[in-house]
């Protein structure tokens, strides 16, 4: 998956020996056999869930099958770590707060509770799994926040919204992945464990990101419009003080991160979602009838 992949390439690029495996979060002696046949000499970092398909929508409608590969898959490989005294990373979400009115400017906490008032199959599930994995002592859950790769990705934010026609009014926590993968490893060494926001420091306002966007981008690409609205989804910024002290490092700017990341996007990235762009917009032109259409 998008994470997975991302965390290997990171990783490996740090110069660390990363062993891969497609064992099914299900297969409780398949996990077991894999750790037995290859223990690991610092940890375990598992990133495999289910995050709806195409989007957490889909788990509203697939609870059973969402609660078995985020709840019961994860508790499967954390119980098979501890067995082996071994340190495991879980990976969960930080989309569990809405900006609180009556605090502006609250950076949310690890301890702060959820405070979506109808949350959802996923991120309930979500939350229900940091109060089961508190029974453990060698899991360290990372709060991943709308990740972030260092190219235009779909599946990163930067490459989501540059190819929306309309984005909210938000400014949350984001995990730029190039800035924070590499500071796992120094957390497993000092075992650390617990719930952590794996996130950049400070918000990240998605109007600085079009505005990068638009400094880089063909004369021709059309920027998406900033929504006047409040946001739709859970858009609040985290504390990351726990993260540093975790880690013993300075957590990285958001907005310094991304301008820096847009800067660095090569010509044919920006020449080619300019051309997406425009095969869009010819699509959308073309008369009802004329467009393809599935057969009955």
């Amino acid at each position: 998956g998008f994470l997975g992949g991302s965390f290997l390439t990171i990783l490996q690029g740090c110069g660390f020996e990363i062993a891969t495996s497609n064992v099914r979060l299900a297969d409780r002696e398949g996990i077991e056999r894999v750790l037995d046949e290859r223990p690991p000499k610092l940890g375990v970092i598992c990133t495999a869930g289910e995050r709806g398909r195409p989007n957490i929508s889909w788990c509203d409608a697939h609870p059973v099958e969402t609660m078995e590969a985020n709840v019961t898959g994860q508790l499967l490989v954390a119980t098979a770590c501890k067995n082996r005294g071994l340190h495991v990373t879980l990976i969960g979400t930080g989309a569990l707060y809405e900006p609180d009115p009556s605090r502006p400017g609250h950076l949310f906490t690890e301890q702060d509770k959820c405070n979506i008032a109808s949350p959802g199959v996923y991120v309930a599930l979500r939350v229900k799994l940091e109060e089961l994995l508190s029974f453990f002592d060698n899991v360290l859950f990372l709060r991943v926040n709308y990740p972030i790769s260092s190219n235009l990705d779909p599946r990163g934010l930067i490459g989501k919204l540059a190819r929306f026609k309309t984005v909210d009014r938000a400014q949350p926590s984001v995990t730029i992945l190039e800035d924070l993968v590499p500071l796992i490893p120094d957390m497993v060494k000092r075992r650390t464990t617990g719930v952590v926001n794996f996130v950049n420091n400070g918000g990240l306002a998605y109007a600085d990101v079009l505005e990068a966007l638009k400094a880089r981008a063909p004369p021709g690409w059309t920027s998406p419009v900033v929504a006047r609205s409040a946001p739709s989804r859970p858009a609040a910024t985290l504390d990351v003080s726990h993260f540093a002290a975790s880690c013993g490092r300075e957590i990285p700017d958001s907005i310094t991160s991304v301008r820096r990341i847009i800067a660095d996007l090569k010509e044919h990235e920006l020449a080619e979602l300019d051309e997406e762009q425009k095969k869009q917009k010819l699509r959308e032109q073309r008369p009802a009838a004329e467009r393809p259409h599935s057969a009955l």
